[in-house]
């Protein structure tokens, strides 16, 4: 069986109350074993003397399971599963207490080292980094990103009403997977078998008792609640009876791009090759059967009379097959090739915005030559430029010519007084100028220096002034570019619109003719086929028998 029954329900969460499901976490224990190195030759150990050792250990609890994942000459490698959490921790405890093990045979004893295994099902940064990577991927349609969960191995008797094992029904698959948000769309592949390989599935060993699903949710957050609420979990059922059962569900988020509108629609035009394909059969064989029955009555006239029967078979029109599949085939790549382009499009844009923007700086410096509004912008700001620079020389030739002025009195009003003063007192009267000269350069050099801070910190505000004003003409530029690309888009999303249409009408009118056709077949069959015998005319006279 797919499922086994479940003993101890106490870490059991409410998955869906009303059909009697309910989600447990799953408790599984890594072990390695390390061996001694054989000295004896022919000696060897037996895994399953291991395992016997390992549950010994491990009582009163057991194991569910206990299996053997790898085999090496210095290491054995165990995976083991528990009813709880608890007792695999219990477990854990008593292996680390223990730490070796003593075989028959052995002098060395055996290491241990024990610990959680890591839980079952993809990550966020899994599925993140799958469609981040993903080529020929469009995020804004759904089913070619992170939306859709694909489980396996669901038992078929717990999603039916009867309880038995017939189709499951979407209904009850829908108001479970409900309870993480809403759902856009379920799909349950068909089974099929290994010689049908239409859908690209492969049946397993349980393919009556088993199935799987794909669901599709309306918002990424419903789908990432589905996803980490059912990552490293069982599927439990209760029963009328009472009794419990658990299910070792896959869950995992869809690579195949499945609910896609693209892979839809190839998979709805691959089923109706098949269909016409098995018509095509029925109505050949069909034609095989009525040959084979006019024979065999031909074959009974001509044992009870000795003339020769005639009948006339008409064959049927012949229809080419190949052609029109080939036609089909063409005109489906043609639509799939101007998909692929359109997005190849639109994904280059988003990956080049640098390039983008340095091209609209070199047409910004072209335009603004052409435009008679850029080029009044850029000579107004060249005037204001000019004229703050001549107001600033006016100012400092101002300032000197004052200061010139003022030495030119001083020094005269000093020239008067020396010739009154005596030679001590001009002595002082020096000493006192050149300290006065010294301070008034230090002053000048100060007022020159504040000069030449006050410049730089205007020229810095002109720059950036001019800066904004660059900026905000980059910015009207790209948004003219984005408004003609999104026009373009438009425009091809037209053409393809169109194109679709086109092709949609043809083929749906090859279809009604090949559909005539049939009908005129099955027509000339039921009424050509009409054998000529001599029983049939009453007119003609039987040839005697000579005694």
């Amino acid at each position: 069986m797919p499922f086994q029954t479940c003993m101890n329900v106490s870490e059991a969460s409410n998955f869906e109350s009303s059909l009697g499901l309910y989600l447990k976490p799953v408790s599984r224990i890594k072990i390695n074993v390390q061996l001694p190195k054989l000295s004896v030759p022919g000696q060897s150990i037996s895994t399953w003397q291991v395992m016997e050792k390992l549950k010994e250990t491990i009582r009163p609890d057991t194991f569910l399971y206990l299996k053997s994942l790898k085999i090496t000459a210095t290491v054995i490698k165990f995976e083991g599963e528990l009813e709880t959490k608890s007792s695999s921790e219990r477990a854990l405890a008593r292996l680390r207490a223990v730490g070796s093990l003593k075989l028959n045979g052995f002098s060395e004893r055996l290491q241990i080292r024990a610990a959680h295994a890591t839980s079952i099902g993809p990550t966020r940064h899994d599925w993140e980094s799958f469609f981040r990577d993903a080529k020929g991927v469009n995020e804004m349609r759904p089913g070619e990103r992170p939306d859709t969960i694909h489980v396996e191995e669901l038992p078929v008797c717990w999603f039916t009403e009867n309880g038995k094992f017939t189709n499951p029904n979407e209904k009850l698959l829908r108001k479970a997977f409900g309870t993480f948000g809403k759902i856009r769309r379920i799909e349950i592949p068909p089974k099929t078998t290994p010689s049908s390989s239409m859908f690209g599935k492969t049946s397993s060993l349980h393919n009556d008792l088993l199935f799987e699903a794909y669901i599709q949710y309306e918002e990424y957050v419903e789908f990432v609640i589905a996803m980490e609420s059912l990552r490293g979990k069982k599927l439990l059922y209760k029963g009328p009876d009472g009794k419990v059962y658990s299910a070792d569900i896959k869950v995992d988020f869809d690579r195949t791009n499945y609910l896609s509108e693209r892979c839809i629609k190839q998979r709805a035009v691959e089923a109706k090759k098949a269909s016409l394909s098995e018509d095509i059969k029925v109505a050949a064989k069909e034609v095989e059967q009525l040959e084979i029955s006019q024979k065999s009555k031909v074959k009974v006239l001509d044992k009870n009379s000795t003339t020769v029967l005639e009948t006339k078979i008409y064959p049927p029109p012949f229809i080419n097959q190949e052609e029109a599949q080939t036609e089909a085939q063409l005109l489906l790549k043609e639509l799939l090739h101007r998909a692929e382009i359109s997005e190849q499009c639109k994904e280059k844009q988003l990956k080049l915005p640098s390039t983008n923007l340095q091209s609209e700086d070199k047409s910004s410096k072209s335009f603004s030559t052409k435009d008679p509004t850029t080029s009044k912008m850029l000579k107004e700001n060249d005037k204001q430029e000019k004229s703050h620079s001549l107001k600033h020389i006016k100012e400092r030739h101002m300032h000197l010519y004052k200061d010139k002025n003022k030495f030119h009195r001083s020094s005269d009003h000093a020239s008067s007084c020396e010739e009154r003063l005596s030679p001590r007192d001009k002595d002082f009267q020096k000493d006192r100028r050149h300290k006065h000269k010294n301070k008034h350069e230090y002053n000048q050099n100060k007022d020159k220096r504040k000069e030449k801070k006050i410049d730089k910190i205007k020229d810095r505000e002109k720059q950036h002034e001019i800066r904004l004003k660059e900026k905000k003409i980059k910015e009207r530029l790209y948004h003219l570019h984005e408004q003609e690309k999104k026009n373009k888009e438009k425009l091809l999303l037209e053409q393809e619109r169109i194109l679709k249409e086109k092709l949609i009408r043809n083929l749906k009118a090859r279809e009604e003719e090949k559909l005539k056709v049939r009908e005129k077949l099955r027509k000339e069959l039921a009424g050509s086929k009409v054998l000529k015998s001599v029983l049939a005319n009453p007119n003609i006279s039987l040839p005697k028998r000579s005694l």
